[in-house]
């Protein structure tokens, strides 16, 4: 068994104790598998820093406010909704923004619908050409002004 002193509150000599074999093995098993330090401070658990212990918490904070400033900085040099809109970065409309894919989406669907319904509607060749408004030809539509330039 080993013993131990400590000093008590009046700075005398504390009973010496004698510790448990049993907890003297707990206790070194508990050394052999405690984590390195790198270890921790791959995981996070200690911060990666060449400032003293009792300086890292002031330093995070002076991070964290100089983050804080420069976000700051950026949102009063960001444009306004209007220069955004103009640039066609947002939409110009009424509906929340969860809402607007959706809407974008019908608009999209609305669109497709009334261009279906001007397809069937669209009278057939034969019909244009019987009107001149098409040339009944198998020349590219391309190539069909040089066609008319060499008749």
């Amino acid at each position: 068994m080993t013993t131990s002193a400590d000093n008590n509150s009046n700075g005398q000599p504390a009973k010496i104790t004698a510790i448990p074999s049993e907890t003297l093995e707990i206790l070194e098993h508990k050394l052999e598998r405690r984590p390195t330090r790198e270890e921790l401070q791959s995981h996070n658990v200690l911060k990666t820093s060449n400032v003293a212990p009792a300086l890292q918490a002031k330093a995070e904070e002076l991070k964290h406010r100089k983050l804080e400033d420069t976000l700051e900085k950026k949102l009063e040099n960001r444009p306004p909704k209007s220069a955004l809109v103009e640039h066609n970065i947002l939409k110009n409309t009424n509906v929340a923004p969860a809402l607007q894919a959706k809407e974008e989406e019908l608009k999209r669907n609305k669109l497709e619908d009334a261009l279906e319904k001007k397809l069937e509607h669209r009278p057939p060749k034969s019909e244009l050409v019987e009107h001149n408004i098409l040339k009944d030809t198998n020349v590219a539509p391309a190539l069909q002004a040089k066609e008319e330039e060499l008749k």
